[in-house]
């Protein structure tokens, strides 16, 4: 059985056991997160998909980590105008393991 979530408009497929990277949210490691935007459950038999979500569908997960990506540079430049920015951007994941999908 597997689920397809949004959270932060992005899109997820998972089904029980998956390791995901999502933004950051807030909580430790071993606090339990609840997905409640759940699209589409399918595995046996028919899929039922949302219009545009299930009604009472929830995908559970628990934060497992807590860190942030490597960093990425951002650099602008204009020439003949004595123009330079240089910045760096680290931006903040949660990674979560999938305990459970329940569908309504």
């Amino acid at each position: 059985m597997y689920a397809v979530f949004e959270d932060g408009s992005h899109q997820y497929r998972v089904s029980e056991g998956d390791f995901i990277q999502v933004d950051r949210r807030q909580g430790k490691a071993g606090d339990e997160l609840i997905f409640g935007k759940v699209l589409l459950i399918a595995g046996e038999g028919e899929p039922t998909i949302g219009a545009p979500v299930i009604d009472g569908a929830k995908v559970t997960a628990k934060i497992v980590d807590q860190f942030r990506a490597k960093k990425i540079i951002i650099q602008k430049f204009r020439r003949r105008k004595n123009m330079r920015r240089r910045r760096g951007h680290r931006q903040p994941y949660t990674t979560v393991q999938i305990l459970a999908v329940a569908g309504a």
